[in-house]
């Protein structure tokens, strides 16, 4: 589906991805990547995508997919372990194709303390080009809620979202 250039982003759509999966994220990495590689992956999804639903109802709003619709995928960024969260595709720019946590962690050694992780939260969002055409655009959320944009992204496909991912450096590196 082309996503409209004159719709919003569906509520459930951009708070799931920008904001409720970003703080369980953030708020502990360790526990976020265990959760979405356990087989209790789907629910921990389904009870956050309520928790959105419930918060859109104000708008009367209602997401249009449920948490078996969104897609896992456990990859490593170099070395480092990363959990990609694929979304339904998006129809309004905003929306996100994927996210990602890649928690900067060496699993070869001690495992820190969980609140020392340090750990950076991506995703890759519908945008539209200077010309109006769509493409993809590569940014990343911060603990504080900044929205740090990179620009254009990668094709939206996991791989290709992988590979870009692999430029990055941990936080303060």
């Amino acid at each position: 589906m082309q996503p409209s250039f004159d719709a919003e982003p569906r509520c459930s759509h951009y708070t799931l991805a920008h904001y409720a999966l970003r703080q369980v994220a953030l708020s502990d990495p360790l526990r976020y990547l265990a959760v979405l590689a356990s087989p209790d992956a789907q629910k921990h999804l389904e009870n956050l995508l309520q928790a959105v639903a419930e918060s859109c109802a104000a708008r009367n709003e209602k997401p249009d997919f449920t948490a078996d619709d969104l897609k896992i995928h456990c990859r490593r960024i170099n070395r480092f372990p990363c959990a990609i969260v694929e979304f339904p595709p998006p129809q309004a720019f905003a929306e996100a194709f994927f996210t990602a946590l890649v928690a900067y962690v060496d699993f070869s050694g001690p495992i820190p303390d969980r609140p020392s992780v340090m750990a950076r939260y991506f995703t890759l969002e519908c945008g539209v080009s200077m010309d109006g055409s769509p493409r993809t655009v590569l940014a990343e959320w911060t603990t504080d809620g900044t929205h740090n944009n990179f620009g254009d992204g990668p094709e939206p496909a996991v791989e290709a979202f992988v590979e870009t991912l692999a430029e990055f450096n941990p936080p303060g590196a």
